[in-house]
């Protein structure tokens, strides 16, 4: 599946962004068991046993507005050696800022400052969905080759002396090397 293919949007927890105010105003958000599986289902993981986040939303004095927020999830994932349940725990803290879509710069206005923070996300239809936030930064969270303790190769699939060549004193690996067994 690609990351063009993930649909987030099964946890979806709108808010009204002409509500924030200057003030941090805190929310906590949990998904609930058929969003849990949707999202399981979404993100490819054996399942989704808990997510919930603290946030905190206030709008700063540039006029954007700020989210920060912390979240945690169980879960279970699958050993990318073994196939077999591998449970995991993500805590993540995030920040993102949200404000009206600018227009597009004509491009001889450009100018790239390499140390600015990213542009704010659109605010869509006058709300931010807070669900969709929090979905993403799991998706960020979650370990991208989760591995069974002790899980290993199989010994087919390990390295031959044939396939390891030197060069200098590191040695490197053949790349295309062993995949005429994969024709069998």
């Amino acid at each position: 599946m690609s990351d063009q293919d993930i649909d987030i949007t099964v946890f979806s927890r709108p808010f009204e962004a002409s509500t924030v105010t200057a003030r941090a105003a805190a929310r906590q958000i949990e998904a609930n068991a058929e969003e849990r599986a949707q999202l399981a289902e979404v993100l490819d993981l054996i399942s989704l046993d808990t997510l919930t986040a603290t946030l905190s939303l206030r709008r700063l004095a540039s006029g954007l507005i700020e989210v920060k927020g912390e979240l945690d999830a169980k879960l279970v994932q699958r050993c990318v050696v073994t196939l077999e349940p591998v449970p995991a725990e993500v805590h993540e803290s995030f920040r993102w800022t949200f404000g009206d879509v600018e227009p597009e710069p004509v491009l001889g206005e450009i100018d790239i400052d390499f140390g600015d923070s990213d542009p704010p996300e659109p605010i869509e239809h006058g709300q931010i969905d807070l669900g969709q936030v929090v979905a993403e930064e799991l998706s960020l969270g979650l370990d991208p080759y989760p591995r069974k303790e002790g899980a290993v190769l199989p010994q087919e699939y390990e390295p031959k002396l044939g396939e390891v060549t030197e060069i200098g004193a590191a040695a490197t690996r053949k790349p295309f090397a062993g995949l005429d067994k994969l024709k069998k």
